[in-house]
């Protein structure tokens, strides 16, 4: 069985914290705030950007899962590459460093055209924050044997961001293509990331990709979206020029990689994982 530190053991961290342990793994969790961790993980309560190098143990894999604590330039350097520089630091001089799994975001890919994307398409962002991600991809690569996991837009319980948004009667904006993944869906794409590359070891296998991208792979309308919701809502269709129905920017994303190692998606469309949510949602 294998040690492995999950730097960021918040919901999508605990989700993979549970699986791992059940599977008999030794895991260490690490968390800015509260000092829950699920039931089997080492938890560390405190800022990793600030943790010396005995605090954190040696290990086989680590999944570095940061939460931004604004969607600025400056909440990003300090959520994502200022992270990574503490685990480069500590683990770059092992005789064998741990695999990196970092969690990153499909937003590195800066194309807005309808275009679409997967794991070959090179990375272009366009925003400061997609940037910093990008960044933060390229310093652990350049040290430390990784991978970057692009995730597109996280949803499932308890957010209800979008919903809330449809229930506001609030103008939509320009038609756009948008991609979405459940969040219990990406806990089980890390879960099998870490099996993959623990058989990948032992076996002295071919080496994961530099970069996986995790998606529903049904790229929709984001007024599809809105539209199914409001009908579900008896929400206002808050639409001023319906003449726009075709998305005129955004992008259209499919990962490839995880699907050939046998990954199966609990919600392969919007329609089933908004459905479970819409029960839960009360307004």
């Amino acid at each position: 069985m294998a040690k492995i530190l999950i730097a960021g053991c918040g919901d999508l961290g605990s989700g993979l914290a549970t699986n791992l342990v059940a599977q008999g793994h030794t895991i260490t969790g690490i968390r800015r705030t509260k000092h829950d961790f699920p039931d089997g993980v080492k938890g560390i309560t405190g800022d990793l950007v600030t943790m010396s190098d005995e605090a954190l143990p040696d290990t086989d894999l680590i999944f570095l899962i940061m939460t931004p604590k604004g969607r600025h330039e400056a909440a990003y350097r300090a959520a994502y590459f200022d992270t990574a520089q503490v685990l480069i630091r500590r683990y770059k001089n092992m005789p064998k460093p741990p695999k990196v799994f970092f969690v990153s975001s499909t937003s590195v890919y800066g194309q807005s055209q309808g275009e679409w994307i997967d794991e070959t398409t090179p990375a272009q962002p366009e925003s400061a924050t997609a940037n910093i991600l990008l960044e933060t991809e390229q310093a652990l690569a350049a040290v430390l044997p990784s991978v970057a996991v692009r995730c597109s837009g996280i949803y499932g319980a308890g957010r209800f961001r979008l919903l809330e948004k449809v229930l506001s009667g609030e103008n939509w904006q320009a038609n756009s293509w948008t991609n979405r993944v459940h969040r219990d869906d990406v806990v089980s794409a890390l879960v099998l990331l870490a099996n993959v590359a623990l058989a990948n070891a032992a076996l002295m296998d071919k080496p994961l990709p530099q970069q996986v991208i995790v998606t529903d792979q049904t790229p929709v309308s984001m007024w599809e979206v809105k539209l199914w919701l409001a009908t579900c809502l008896g929400a206002k269709i808050a639409v001023s020029d319906s003449g726009q129905f075709t998305p005129t920017s955004g992008k259209r994303i499919q990962g490839q990689y995880l699907l050939s190692q046998g990954w199966t998606l609990r919600y392969p469309s919007y329609v089933v994982g908004y459905q479970a949510l819409l029960t839960e949602f009360k307004p």
